[in-house]
C-alpha cells in the first residue's frame, strides 16, 4: 500500500476546481498495469477539462492527463515487466479513467507501449500526443507523389501550437524548403522561421481573403490544426491532387465549403485521429518519432513541477509550444 498524490478536478455550479488529493494504490483497479508516473504534459484537451461546458469530461471528480510516461510497478500482462519504461497517449486516459496527473496510474495493458530506447522519458513527453498527431499527419502527406519535390508548397496552420510546431520541425528536417506557417501571434515569426518556415502569415489573413469556391492553386499539402473557417478558406487554394490532413478544431468544428476542391481538383481531406489510432500501428509511429522524425531542434518546451500543475491549469492561457510536467522528482 503506497500513498500518492493526484490532481483531482471537482465541479460545483459550473466552476471546476483543481486540487491535490492523497490516495492509496489499492484504490486502483486490480486489472491492468500499475505505473509510477515520471512525466506528463498539458494538451489542449487537458485544458478543456477545466471547462465543464466543454463536454470533455462527463463525470467529476476526475484526474485528467491524457499522456504519461513512467515505470511499470505491477502488471497483469507478462509483456510488461516491472521496471520497464512505458508510455500512454490517448484512448480514455484522463477522460474515461483517471489519467497521468498522478504519481501512480493504472490503465489497461493494451493502451501501453514500451518506450523507444532512442528517447528519454522526458523527450517522450515533450512529444506526447502533439508529436504523435503530427507524425501521423506527416505519414499521410509523405505518401503523396507531390512530396517527391521537396520544394512543393506546404502549409501548416496553428504553427506555434504543439502539433503545428512539430509538423513544421519534422518537415523541415526531412528537407522540405517551401513551408508556409500561420500563427495568430506574428511576434513568433523569427522562431517559426528558425524551425523551418519559409514564410509566416497571420491566421487572420487567411480569413479576410474572399471565400470563393476555387482560388489560385497555392498548396499541395496542408496540416491543419485549427479547423472551422480556417479550413474552409484553405480548401479553395488547394492544388490539383493535393491533400489536407485535418487534426484540430481550435477555430471551430463546423465546416462550410463546397464540393469543388474535391470533384474538380481531386483534393483529399483526411482526418487524423490520434486518440484511437490502431495499436498495431502506434509502435511504428513512435519509432519514427524516435529516429527519422525526432526533432534536432526542439520547439518551445516549458517544464513545470507537479506542484505547479493546478495553478497552470487554472490560469487561462493560449498555450504556445509544449508544457511538460515532472511528476516524479527523481527524474
Amino acid at each position: 500500500m503506497v500513498a500518492y498524490q493526484a490532481l483531482v478536478l471537482t465541479h460545483d455550479n459550473e466552476t471546476v476546481t483543481a486540487q491535490y488529493a492523497t490516495k492509496l494504490t489499492p484504490d486502483l483497479p486490480k486489472e491492468g498495469v500499475l505505473i509510477k508516473v515520471a512525466y506528463s504534459d498539458i494538451n489542449y484537451k487537458d485544458r478543456l477539462t477545466m471547462n465543464a461546458k466543454s463536454g470533455v469530461l462527463k463525470n467529476y471528480p476526475a484526474t485528467p492527463g491524457v499522456d504519461f510516461v513512467g515505470t511499470v510497478v505491477t502488471s497483469d500482462n507478462p509483456f510488461f515487466e516491472a521496471g520497464e519504461c512505458v508510455l500512454c497517449t490517448g484512448y480514455g486516459t484522463g477522460i474515461s479513467i483517471d489519467g497521468g496527473y498522478a504519481q501512480y496510474v493504472k490503465v489497461p495493458s493494451e493502451w501501453l507501449l514500451k518506450c523507444p530506447i532512442e528517447l528519454t522519458p522526458q523527450e517522450t513527453m515533450q512529444l506526447g500526443t502533439a508529436g504523435f498527431t503530427a507524425a501521423i499527419a506527416l505519414t499521410k502527406i509523405l505518401r503523396q507523389p507531390f512530396t517527391r519535390d521537396h520544394d512543393t508548397p506546404l502549409l501548416i496552420t496553428g504553427a506555434t501550437g504543439g502539433v503545428g510546431s512539430y509538423a513544421l520541425t519534422m518537415l523541415a528536417q526531412l528537407g522540405f524548403t517551401n513551408i508556409t506557417a500561420t500563427t495568430r501571434d506574428l511576434s513568433q515569426t523569427d522562431s517559426l522561421t528558425q524551425l523551418g518556415a519559409k514564410q509566416v502569415i497571420a491566421t487572420d489573413d487567411l480569413l479576410t481573403a474572399p471565400l470563393k469556391p476555387l482560388a489560385h492553386q497555392s498548396y499541395t499539402g496542408v496540416i491543419d490544426t485549427l479547423g472551422g473557417d480556417v479550413l474552409a478558406h484553405i480548401l479553395p487554394y488547394m492544388a490539383q491532387d493535393g491533400l489536407v490532413a485535418a487534426c484540430g478544431n481550435a477555430a471551430g468544428f463546423k465546416l462550410a465549403t463546397t464540393v469543388f476542391p474535391f470533384i474538380l481538383r481531386g483534393v483529399t481531406l483526411v482526418g487524423i485521429d490520434s486518440v484511437n489510432y490502431p495499436r498495431k500501428d502506434r509502435k511504428e509511429i513512435w519509432q519514427l518519432l524516435a529516429t527519422n522524425f525526432k526533432p534536432q531542434t526542439w520547439p518551445l518546451i516549458r517544464n513545470i513541477a507537479f506542484s505547479e500543475l493546478a495553478t497552470e491549469l487554472s490560469t487561462p492561457t493560449k498555450q504556445a509550444g509544449r508544457v511538460v510536467v515532472t511528476i516524479d522528482t527523481e527524474h
